[in-house]
């Protein structure tokens, strides 16, 4: 006769598996790394940002000036070159035979007229475009003056706007041909020219920083931003 075999009970695990000290180092080692290199990515990317926010609010003065210098040509009928100093008074219109560039440009409006193919101009009312290099507010700066009537065309009015400022250059204004030689008579009519704009200028790299013995002075960015405004043909 064949006996049963007993039942055999296997023993009882009195643990599971787990990581070793080791295996939690390095896996903790990993983890800080991957963890530092992405904070480290994110200062980056935020000090990109900065240095590039910074450039672009830079130049933001000098480019409202240009869309506002480009408006005013493209609508005029007669265009000075010239120098000026402190305000129209100090406006001097550039010899003959002299290249028509300087720190001041004056913008006439055009005027309609009986005849729609003629437009004229108003010698008492215009807009004046010049560097200011005596108030030294903020070193020189690009100051707009408009002498305009009034609403019932019974008075002049004076306005005066700064625009941008830290500005190096003193020729912002040249006055050309099509195309692109440089006129050295003032033309009387004014159709079809060009008006060549350039301002260069400075601004503090970290305003709120003082390196070195003078007070941070060579710590700047030098900018500069040109155009061409082609007048529109009356």
């Amino acid at each position: 006769m064949k006996l049963l075999l007993p039942n055999q009970i296997c023993p009882r695990r009195t643990g599971a598996y787990a990581f070793t000290f080791a295996e939690m180092c390095i896996a903790l080692g990993i983890f800080s790394m991957v963890t530092a290199a992405m904070v480290a990515v994110q200062i980056f990317g935020l000090r990109i940002y900065t240095l590039a926010a910074t450039k672009q609010e830079a130049t933001e003065e000098c480019r409202e000036t240009m869309n506002a210098i480009r408006d005013l040509i493209r609508q005029a009928n007669f265009i000075d070159v010239g120098i000026c100093t402190s305000g129209p008074s100090s406006f001097n219109s550039l010899a003959t035979n002299t290249y028509q560039i300087g720190n001041a440009v004056m913008i006439y409006p055009a005027v309609p007229t009986t005849n729609i193919f003629i437009s004229t101009y108003n010698p008492n009312i215009y807009s004046l475009f010049y560097l200011d290099t005596v108030t030294q507010t903020n070193d020189w700066q690009m100051t707009q003056v408009t002498i305009a009537s009034n609403a019932a065309n019974t008075a002049l009015v004076t306005n005066t706007t700064a625009w941008a400022g830290y500005i190096t250059n003193q020729d912002n204004f040249a006055d050309s041909y099509y195309d692109g030689t440089l006129m050295t008579n003032e033309l009387v009519w004014t159709r079809r020219h060009n008006v060549y704009v350039k301002l260069q200028f400075y601004q503090w790299e970290y305003p709120i920083a003082t390196v070195g013995t003078n007070g941070g002075a060579n710590m700047y960015d030098s900018y500069q931003l040109r155009t061409r405004v082609t007048q529109r043909a009356f």
